[in-house]
């Protein structure tokens, strides 16, 4: 069974990490996964607004040690843990009795940029939750590097919001923009190689797919992304762009007649 090391702090933030990382590679219990989970606690917990990082517990897990974190009252509850990447950060709020729209307060996604730029996440789980409120469910939202948790009661549904990887060009898609969605899906270490692929052939090519009104697809090993100019939710042209299994680029152009539904 593992043993829990507490920590008491007034905030989570630097100086009470390094201070307890420090004491607890002192006292020998600073294994390889806690001290993998610990740092990656540090990083993302260091880039979230102070308010998240107050009235919050933390728990750590190592191979046979469980460390925790409590500042004040505790309203958010993070747990770090390996996952099948690598390091997790996992976030839960118990609601009460009752899951209503406004227990999905905007503060709790203060700092996260959601995958989706037309409908966010934020949005979407307000959406999913009746005006009235539920009992006996758990609502998980899953973007990026988010995992977050509503909890009521005694739950025995869960809601899943999932957005899409949708983002807006504006008027017409820049090298600019091409680069700076490639940086963002490298730095949030979800670019698979077929994708990174596509986006590669996108930046070589970029200028064939200038197009107002337009939507590119990037596809590969499961992987979608959706770059879009102009409304959401009808396109001129659309691009699509993906991988083989050799990451050997393939594309296609459907124009706006053969997007036609005829009854």
């Amino acid at each position: 069974m593992s043993e829990m090391k507490v920590f008491n702090t007034p905030c989570l933030d630097l100086e009470c990490f390094l201070s307890a990382k420090a004491k607890l590679r002192q006292e020998g219990l600073l294994d390889a996964v806690l001290k993998a989970n610990l740092e990656h606690a540090i990083q993302a917990l260091e880039s979230m607004p102070a308010a998240k990082r107050s009235n919050a517990a933390l728990l750590v897990e190592g191979e046979k040690q469980l460390v925790k974190f409590t500042s004040g009252g505790p309203v958010i509850h993070y747990t770090v843990k390996q996952g099948s990447g690598g390091p997790q950060l996992l976030q839960k709020i118990h609601v009460g009795a009752r899951l209503t729209p406004s227990s999905v307060a905007p503060a709790h996604f203060a700092g996260h940029r959601c995958q989706d730029e037309f409908e966010p996440c934020l949005e979407q789980a307000q959406r999913a939750v009746a005006e009235e409120g539920v009992a006996n469910v758990e609502l998980r939202v899953v973007c990026n590097e988010l995992q977050l948790t509503y909890v009521t009661h005694q739950p025995t549904a869960t809601i899943v919001i999932r957005p899409r990887c949708r983002v807006n060009l504006g008027r017409a898609l820049s090298l600019e923009k091409a680069l700076e969605v490639k940086n963002w899906m490298e730095e949030r270490g979800t670019m698979g190689k077929g994708l990174l692929a596509c986006f590669q052939h996108l930046l070589v090519s970029h200028s064939q797919y200038q197009v107002e009104n337009a939507k590119l697809v990037l596809q590969s090993d499961g992987q979608i992304i959706e770059l879009i100019s102009g409304r959401p939710d009808y396109h001129n042209v659309q691009f699509y762009i993906f991988a083989d299994a050799n990451n050997e680029i393939q594309s296609q152009r459907v124009q706006d007649i053969d997007l036609w539904d005829y009854d």
